[in-house]
Parts: structure tokens; C-alpha cells; sequence
């Protein structure tokens, strides 16, 4: 429903040809048609109290009759208050819009200075406030006015853990364009117990929430939240970051971080000196905070307005490793968070039981070396240990729970896993330590100690060499990881240091015989063999399908080129043999797969492509990242038809640069066999704006060669 605000609640209420009874009258049937804010600052859903210059007040399950002189503003919130409007308007009394209201509405830009905007932040404010005892505060103020109806969203959602923090919404209201406002009802604020589906339970994680009303395009939305956290995770802790860019324009930024006077805080500035798009360079006035002192406090503070909208662009680097932003720490180095980690992680480790020692021997029995140890405790952890993360206690999602329940249960979360690990790997003499990781995520800004962290694997030691191993996965064969782990800062709080992860690299090798018939069509027999992420994927996408459901889905694919194809084989191995790389074998047909012209045939290399959507932009403002690296490799042998030679096939052709190796040649053999064979290798993880256009350039000329056609024509033989 809509509303309108009146200032001044007498001088409406007093007007001749406004009374109370008037306002009963364009209310029948409404048993509190509006609600008011008094002097005081309260609000209550109200009526007319039955007298002229009253207002009879709903306060919780009484009523209470006040006079108009104790009432600051009346919202009124149904389609009436119009008709109320316009007798007000009548009577000659003025209906003011709040000052504050009217404040906001004046810094409401012209949409058509933001035309890719959906929305328009009018302020986003932080303030921390860390206290003596170590425990802080912070409170957010959120102002946002709605362009598109893609941005209308009214939800407040705030989870905490409420045995260490609490959360609350201060307030919360919708403004519209002509200054009618909608506030929250603080009865309709809930709170609920925190779940993320079906693997993950915590009863010491709540979620508060609330949904504005009246929220459409062309609203603005305002709220304040608070946090408190009265007991930190560790002693002291206090790690703020500060951040200036969102996916909307910004009028004003601010953020405040208050201390105790005399409490330095170290921080680092990342990303200031490669400012990717030229927009953000007035962040460069805010690399570093300005710093004032009050009688009890520091204060750093960080403000800045005007700033431009984030545009994010095909497979860019995650938003804090192209963004500036600012890291805080209470601490001036790590050794306070390495003793935390390690006082749960030694003696989660060390619970091992009988039944874990049995176990471990019995599954590494036949193996000959470290190697094939690890590797059959690597992948029972996997297969044999279910991922279900049940967190009575915050600490106990970061430090995990002991070696021997987690063995029990056969169910954990990734801290869980990892700690598994270590335990049986130390039970046949391997050195194996928990990690704490950002996966998929940016990179951990380790400059200053902090918990910007979302994971946990393994890192072991053997042989002289040292590998990192994730057991949440279930379809990652020895020795490969997740791609979300690779090149990737992981701390190791047992050893005191953060290890980078390496990049490993998934082939995928492929081998087809085709035999090219007279009347256009091909037939196919061959196999792929997959090796880390394509291995992986393979497995994670078939391993529950039926055999007919795997069938439609490669039909499906091959499809796209191949219209009409008839499939007759496709297998796999063992997919949940772990201790065997998976192999794919496959036979089908294709109708009208070549073009026939007289006494010539025109083929491509089937099923052969390349779709390169990351260079799909003119220019680049930020770098491709593709997280992981690769190589594939092809051989085709084309047997052609009896009587036919070859007229044509298309040059050799290689290209190089610092990112890719790409190398295709067509070779002819025996007068009958024509074979295509390539390689593709992704050598670097990111490429350099800088180099972009001839990147570009490279991959286009990659995808327009994979197009062309070889040719054999009718002999006469």
C-alpha cells in the first residue's frame, strides 16, 4: 500500500474541513488506517480516537487515546489517503514532505547519466567501532533508488552466530518519487534458524530478515543494520575491510573504523597501482585513510562520492583481485591465528582410533609405494566419507571436529576431511597438515592477518615432494585437486606459513577413425582418455545417470554439428573406480555429415570447434583469468572412398605466445588415409590486458582454421 507523510500532524488535524471525523469517514471499514510517529520517536498503527484531536494507538494488544499535540508525522497507507490529500489540499493545508525525506529525493541524479544502471546508490555507510574489551559494533546505512525493475529488491537478510554476535535492523523504509513513505513494521522482522541445503546444518547460526514494503521501480529504499560481536572468534580479532565498488553507481561512499585511542591497526592497500578501469582511478584519494584523533578514540576514515558502476566483463579475475579495496588487522602478524588453528588441529589429529588403524592398514595393504598409499586413503576419504557439514559451534566450522568421529560418522565437512586425512596419513608414517584456503574465490591478501577464507584441504609431504589434496571432492583421482584450489594461498597454521598451491595440468587426449562414404555420410569409431578437471567432469556428470540418459545427453552434443547423427556405442569405464583413469568409447553415424558436389567431397574435421567467448569483446578493461590450465590433444584418421583421391587438405599451421601453444597438420598416408592431428595448451593462468589484441587475434585465427575443409575427388580408377 502507498502513503503519504504529513509534518505537521496539529495543523492538519485542526483544519476546519479536515476533522478527525472526515478522516473516520474516508476510513470506514479500516481498523487502522494509518500509523503515526510520536514526539518521541515511537511508531504505532492508530485511528481516530472518537473526539476531534484524538488518535486512539495500538500498542501491542491495548489501545491508547493521545492527543494530536503528542504526534510528530501520520503515515497515512491506503488508496483513501488520497482522497484525504485532496481534502487537506482544499482546506488550504499544506502537506509538507519530512526534511529528510526531501534530502534524499533532491540527490536522486537523471537516470539518462546512468544508462546501464539498474539503480543508484544515494549512500552506503559503514561505521566499526572496536571497544576496549575487544569486542565491536558495526553499523551499516543504506540508501538506493530503484531504476529497473531488475534492481527492485526489498530483502534484508543478515545471518550471525548468535552465541558470539548479535544483529538487528534499526529501521527500515520505502521512499517513493513523490515522497510518500512505507516503514518497516518491526513486526514483521523474523528470525530463523541458518540452513544451506541439504548438506549444511548449524544451531548456533541465525538468519534475521525483513522485506520493505512498497518496493517497485522507482522506489528508493533506506535501512540501518547493526552488528555487534561481543565475544570474537579469536582474542582480538578485529579485521574490517574496506571496499568502494558495487555493480551500481555511487553518490557517497563512506567508512569509519573507530578505536580505542592508542590502537594502531595495520593495513594494506591492494590493487591501487593497477587500476584496471580508468573510472576508478579517484579511488587513488582513498589508498590510504585519513586519520584523526578524538579524547577517548582513532578514528580512520575513508570517504569518497561520485563513483562509477562495476562492469564486469567474460571470464575476468574475481572482484577483489580487480578492484582496490583495503585490508585491516588488529594484528601485526599471523602467530596469534597460527596458535588458534593449531591448538584444535593437533589434537583433532592426533584422536586416532583402533578402528581408524585397522582401516588404514587394511586399504594400503598391497600398495608398494608412499605414492599408491596416499593415493588409496586419498580416495577412500572421497568415496567413502560423506560431504555433510553439522556445526554445533562456530569454532568447530573453522577447526573441525576430531579425526576418530569424523571417521565414525563416515560424514564431514571440509575441515573435517582434511584433519581425516592427516590422521591416516600419519598412521602409515606420510607428513599430511589441514590448510585453510579461498577457493574459487581471490587471493588471499596475506600482507596482513586476516580470515578471508571458505575451504580446507590437505597438504602433504612425501618423497622429497610436497602436493596439495582436497577429499571433499569425490571424483578427483590421485594426484588431482578442484580447480577452485589451484594458485592459491593456503595457510598452514601447523607449519606456521602460506603455501601457494600449484597448477596442475588436465589433458584430454582423443582418437577417432572415420570412414567417409560416397553418399555424404560418415561413420565413427574412438576413444577419448581424460585426465584432472576433464577427468573430473566426466565422472561428477555421468556417474548417477542411466546408461540411456548418458546416451541422449552425448547425442544431444554431437547434434549441434552433426544433425541426424545415429549413436550407436558410448561407454565409459569404471566411473567409481577411482584407481583407474576413465576412458570413453564411442561409435556413431552421421547422415549428410560431408558435401557431396559432382565428383567431390568436402569435409571437416567432425565435432571440431573452437568457441573463444572470452575474446569476444573488441577491447578488454580487465584480464582474462581461467583459473586452471589445459591441453588437449586430437589425432583423426579419415579413410576415404574407393575411387577417390585427395585434391586438397589445409596447410599446417601453428601459433604461440606467452598463453597458448596451438600446433594442427593434416598428413597423407597411403593415398587413402588422410590424418588431422592437433594440440591446444593453455601455458598461463591469466592474460594481460596489454595483450589482449593480439591474443585476440590468435585465438580468431585458431577458430577460423578449425573451420576450413580438406577435399578428395573422384579418381576414374
Amino acid at each position: 500500500m502507498e502513503s503519504i507523510k504529513i509534518k505537521d500532524a496539529a495543523k492538519f488535524l485542526a483544519a476546519p474541513a479536515m476533522s478527525l471525523f472526515i478522516i473516520f469517514f474516508l476510513y470506514a471499514g479500516a481498523a487502522y488506517p494509518m500509523s503515526v510517529t510520536l514526539k518521541d520517536g515511537a511508531v504505532y498503527k492508530a485511528a481516530p480516537g472518537g473526539a476531534e484531536n484524538l488518535i486512539s494507538l495500538k500498542k501491542g494488544d491495548t489501545e491508547e487515546t493521545v492527543s494530536i499535540d503528542e504526534i510528530k508525522t501520520i503515515d497515512f497507507s491506503d488508496e483513501a489517503a488520497k482522497a484525504a490529500e485532496g481534502d487537506a489540499e482544499s482546506a488550504g493545508v499544506s502537506i509538507i514532505i519530512p526534511p529528510d525525506v526531501k534530502a534524499i529525493l533532491d540527490m536522486v541524479p537523471d537516470k539518462s547519466k546512468f544508462p546501464n544502471a539498474g539503480g543508484y546508490i544515494i549512500k552506503d555507510e559503514d561505521v566499526y567501532t572496536l571497544n576496549a574489551d575487544g569486542t565491536y559494533k558495526v553499523r551499516s546505512h543504506y540508501i538506493f533508488k530503484i531504476f529497473e525493475d531488475r534492481a527492485a529488491d526489498g530483502n534484508i537478510i543478515m545471518g550471525y552466530a548468535f552465541e558470539r554476535e548479535s544483529a538487528r535492523i534499526v529501521m527500515g523504509r520505502t521512499i517513493q518519487p513523490d515522497g510518500r513513505v512505507s516503514n518497516l513494521n518491526p513486526e514483521d522482522i523474523k528470525e530463523g534458524d541458518m540452513f544451506r541445503g541439504a548438506q549444511f546444518y548449524s544451531n548456533t547460526q541465525k538468519v534475521i530478515s525483513a522485506t520493505l514494503p512498497d518496493v517497485k521501480k522507482g522506489s528508493i529504499i533506506e535501512y540501518i543494520i547493526e552488528m555487534n560481536v561481543f565475544k570474537p572468534l579469536i582474542e582480538g580479532y578485529f579485521c574490517p575491510t574496506v571496499y568502494f565498488v558495487a555493480n551500481e553507481p555511487k553518490r557517497m561512499c563512506r567508512v569509519e573504523i573507530r578505536t580505542p585511542k592508542g590502537k594502531k591497526l595495520k593495513w594494506v592497500s591492494k590493487n591501487f597501482d593497477r587500476i584496471y578501469d580508468s573510472s576508478f582511478d579517484i579511488l587513488k584519494a582513498v589508498k590510504e585513510p585519513k586519520i584523526s584523533e578524538t579524547a577517548n578514540e582513532t578514528v580512520y576514515l575513508f570517504e569518497i562520492a561520485d563513483v562509477a558502476e562495476f562492469i564486469s566483463e567474460p571470464s575476468m579475475p574475481a572482484y577483489k583481485d580487480s578492484m582496490p579495496y583495503i585490508q585491516f588487522s588488529s594484528y601485526d602478524n599471523w602467530d596469534k591465528i597460527y596458535d588458534w588453528f593449531n591448538a584444535n588441529f593437533e589434537k583433532h589429529v592426533n584422536a586416532i582410533s583402533p578402528e581408524m588403524k585397522t582401516k588404514t592398514e587394511e586399504i594400503t595393504k598391497n600398495c608398494k609405494t608412499a605414492e599408491e598409499k596416499i593415493a588409496a586413503v586419498y580416495h577412500y576419504i572421497q568415496q567413502q566419507n560423506r560431504y555433510i557439514s553439522i556445526k554445533g559451534d562456530l569454532v568447530a566450522g573453522l577447526t573441525g571436529h576430531d579425526a576418530r568421529r569424523t571417521f565414525d560418522n563416515k560424514y564431514g565437512d571440509c575441515v573435517d576431511k582434511a584433519i581425516l586425512m592427516s590422521a591416516m596419513l600419519k598412521i602409515i608414517g606420510v607428513e599430511s597438515y589441514p590448510t585453510l584456503i579461498n577457493a574459487g574465490g581471490p587471493q588471499w591478501a596475506i600482507e596482513t592477518a586476516h580470515l578471508e577464507l571458505n575451504h580446507s584441504i590437505s597438504f602433504v609431504r612425501y618423497d622429497s615432494r610436497e602436493i596439495f589434496l582436497d577429499a571433499t571432492s569425490q571424483d578427483s583421482r590421485f594426484p588431482f585437486l578442484r580447480t577452485d584450489d589451484h594458485d592459491r594461498y593456503n595457510m598452514v597454521p601447523q607449519l606456521k606459513k602460506h603455501i601457494k598451491s600449484g597448477m596442475p595440468l588436465s589433458v584430454q587426449k582423443s582418437y577417432r577413425q572415420v570412414v567417409i562414404n560416397k553418399n555424404g555420410g560418415i561413420s565413427v569409431k574412438g576413444r577419448r582418455e581424460f585426465d584432472g578437471a576433464f577427468e573430473y567432469w566426466v565422472r561428477m556428470a555421468n556417474k548417477s545417470l542411466k546408461e540411456s540418459e548418458i546416451k541422449d545427453s552425448f547425442k544431444q552434443r554431437l547434434n549441434v554439428t552433426l544433425p541426424g547423427v545415429v549413436l550407436n556405442k558410448i561407454e565409459y569405464t569404471d566411473l567409481m573406480d577411482l584407481n583407474r583413469q576413465v576412458v570413453e568409447t564411442v561409435e556413431y553415424e552421421a547422415p549428410d555429415a560431408v558435401i557431396v558436389a559432382g565428383g567431390l567431397i568436402l569435409f571437416a574435421v567432425p565435432g571440431y570447434s573452437f568457441d573463444f567467448e572470452e575474446v569476444s569483446l573488441k577491447e578488454r578493461k580487465y584480464p582474462i583469468d581461467y583459473q586452471y590450465l589445459t591441453r588437449t590433444e586430437n589425432t583423426f584418421e579419415f579413410k576415404i572412398p574407393e575411387g577417390y583421391g585427395v585434391k586438397y587438405v589445409p596447410k599446417n599451421f601453428a601459433v604461440e605466445d606467452k598463453y597458448v601453444k596451438f600446433g594442427a597438420r593434416y598428413e597423407i598416408k597411403d593415398g587413402s588415409t588422410i590424418v588431422f592431428s592437433d594440440y591446444f595448451e593453455r601455458k598461463q593462468r591469466t592474460v594481460d590486458v596489454a595483450d589482449y589484441a593480439s591474443y585476440k587475434s590468435n585465438l580468431e585465427s585458431i577458430a577460423r582454421y578449425a573451420g576450413e575443409k580438406a577435399v578428395i575427388e573422384k579418381t576414374g580408377r
